[in-house]
């Protein structure tokens, strides 16, 4: 993990984005890159996954 994935623990102690609805294993690159974004600059935009 680095220190860019915006992550959270869910009930099933699985990774999942503090972002999104997806698990972060999920995530294709631009998701990833996409969400990271999104929680380091605080910005509440819709989901890009796939």
């Amino acid at each position: 993990m680095t220190t860019s994935e915006p992550l959270t623990t869910d009930s099933e102690s699985r990774r999942a984005c503090a972002v999104c609805p997806h698990p972060w294993e999920e995530h294709d690159p631009l998701g990833a890159r996409y969400c990271a974004a999104t929680a380091a600059t605080a910005l509440s935009r819709g989901c890009i996954c796939s």
